[in-house]
C-alpha cells in the first residue's frame, strides 16, 4: 500500500489548495487500542475541522497511508482532482 504514497499525494494537493498556509486547514489525528503486543493505529484526517478519511493498521506508518487514502477517496468523490504523486 504504501508504494502508492497517498500521504504525499494528499500533502501535495493540501498544498496546491491552500499554498503557504496549508498546514493550518487540516489536522491528523492518531489513536491506539487493544494491548501492547496486538496494537491497532487509527489515523483520522481533518480538512477544515471536517473528518474526512480514517485508517487503521498495525503500524502507526501504515494507519496513516490507509486514512489518507480513503481521505482522497472522499475528495474525489466531492469532485476534487487529487493528481497522482
Amino acid at each position: 500500500m504504501s508504494s502508492t504514497h497517498f500521504t504525499l499525494r494528499l500533502n501535495n494537493f493540501l498544498q496546491a489548495r491552500y499554498g503557504a498556509s496549508f498546514a493550518t486547514h487540516f489536522k491528523y489525528e492518531v489513536t491506539s487500542s487493544g494491548p501492547q503486543n496486538l496494537t491497532v493505529w487509527t489515523g483520522t484526517y481533518f480538512i477544515d475541522d471536517i473528518k474526512y478519511g480514517e485508517g487503521s493498521a498495525t503500524s502507526k506508518r501504515e494507519a496513516k497511508e490507509a486514512a489518507a487514502q480513503k481521505t482522497i477517496e472522499m475528495l474525489e468523490a466531492e469532485g476534487n482532482d487529487v493528481p497522482p504523486s
